[in-house]
C-alpha cells in the first residue's frame, strides 16, 4: 500500500501583511520543510480564479511526505517550526489538508506542468444529500468530463489528517492548456451532466490554477 501523503495548502497574506514579506515567509518555511529528509519536493500553483471569489491573492502549495510519520517528524523539527509559526502570523489558511490519492498511478511530481492548467477542487455535499451520493455523482461526473478533449485527467483523494476543510472531499482536473480550458468553460452551461452536478455539492473552494512548479 501507498504510504505517501500529500499537504495542500490553500493561503492569503492578512490584510495587514506586506506581500513580499509573505512570500518571503512561505519561501523560508518551505525551504526548511523540504530539507527534512522524507519531505519535498513542494509543488506550487496560481490561482487566476477561485470559487466562491476570495478578496485577495490565492497561494497553493502542495508538499510530499514519504510517509505519514514524516508529519511528525516535521512538528519535531525546531528550525521548520520557528519558520512556521512566523509565517502562520502571517496568513489567513483556506485549506490545510493531508491527502492520498485513489489512483495508484496518480504520478505527483508530474500530473500536470506549466503549459497545463490545474483545477484543484474542495467539495462538501449539499444538505440533505448523503456521502454515498455525493460521491457517486462526483464519479459520473468527473467520467464524463475527462472524456471532453481539452481536460487530460481527473483525480481524486482521501482526507487523512488536516487542520482547516479537512471534512471536504478533493479532486483535481488537468486541462491541456488555457486555450483549451476557456474553450470548455464556453461549452459548460450547454453539459447536462455539469448541471446535475452542481445539485450535489456545495464549493468549500475550488481553485483555477496555472502550474508553477
Amino acid at each position: 500500500m501507498e504510504k505517501k501523503v500529500i499537504e495542500l495548502a490553500i493561503r492569503m497574506a492578512k490584510d495587514t501583511v506586506n506581500e513580499d514579506a509573505f512570500i518571503k515567509a512561505k519561501n523560508d518555511a518551505v525551504a526548511k520543510l523540504v530539507s527534512i529528509r522524507g519531505i519535498g519536493p513542494e509543488r506550487e500553483f496560481a490561482p487566476f480564479n477561485t470559487l466562491p471569489e476570495q478578496p485577495s491573492k490565492v497561494y497553493v502549495g502542495m508538499t510530499q511526505y514519504s510517509s505519514k510519520g514524516k508529519i511528525y517528524a516535521a512538528m519535531l523539527s525546531l528550525g521548520f517550526m520557528m519558520k512556521l509559526m512566523k509565517f502562520m502570523k502571517m496568513m489567513d489558511p483556506l485549506a490545510g489538508i493531508f491527502i492520498k490519492p485513489n489512483d495508484p498511478l496518480f504520478e505527483y511530481e508530474k500530473f500536470a506542468d506549466k503549459s497545463n492548467i490545474t483545477e484543484i477542487a474542495l467539495l462538501k455535499p449539499k444538505a440533505g444529500i448523503s456521502e454515498a451520493d455525493f460521491i457517486n455523482a462526483r464519479q459520473i461526473f468527473l467520467e464524463n468530463l475527462d472524456k471532453e478533449p481539452e481536460v487530460i485527467k481527473s483525480y481524486t483523494f482521501s482526507v487523512v489528517g488536516g487542520f482547516k476543510n479537512k471534512d471536504s472531499f478533493p479532486h483535481i482536473t488537468v486541462y491541456k492548456s488555457k486555450e483549451d480550458f476557456d474553450t470548455l468553460t464556453q461549452r459548460v452551461r450547454q453539459m447536462a451532466y455539469v448541471a446535475d452536478f452542481f445539485k450535489y455539492f456545495d464549493a468549500t473552494l475550488i481553485c483555477f490554477c496555472n502550474t508553477l512548479k
